[in-house]
């Protein structure tokens, strides 16, 4: 099961194969295209995917606050920031350990009439893998 936010070809967030672990944490892949920068993974962890789209669903109804997901141990991320006028940011960073530590910030504004179908994917997955 996928969940994807896409916006224009080149802003776009997919996430899929979610795995759920016995602590409650889960995984999944990730991909990201944010202008001309892409990053893509096989194993991004986070804490909780449910708190995640509850933090979602409430930037959506009201237009403040922010959802994240990530791991507690981890830089690592995705935000999505309520801003003026029913924007929307998100922004993610992430890191990739070796000889030369590498680092990609990215980010975009959309509008929140993107959120509901986002919201729809992500509680099917929570649905499917979490309940």
């Amino acid at each position: 099961m996928d969940v994807e936010l896409s916006i224009q070809p080149n802003k776009k967030i997919r996430l899929s194969s979610f795995q759920n672990n016995m602590d409650g944490t889960g995984s999944c892949s990730l991909s990201i295209q944010s202008g001309r920068f892409s990053y893509s993974t096989t194993e991004f962890c986070f804490d909780s995917l449910q708190l995640f789209t509850d933090q979602v669903k409430t930037i959506y109804q009201s237009l403040v606050g922010t959802a994240e997901l990530s791991y507690h141990y981890e830089r690592e991320f995705i935000k999505f920031e309520a801003k003026s006028m029913g924007h929307i940011e998100f922004s993610g960073e992430f890191i990739e350990y070796g000889e030369i530590q590498q680092e990609l910030n990215c980010g975009f504004i959309l509008d929140q009439s993107y959120l509901p179908d986002f919201i729809e994917q992500l509680e099917c997955v929570l649905q499917a893998k979490y309940s």
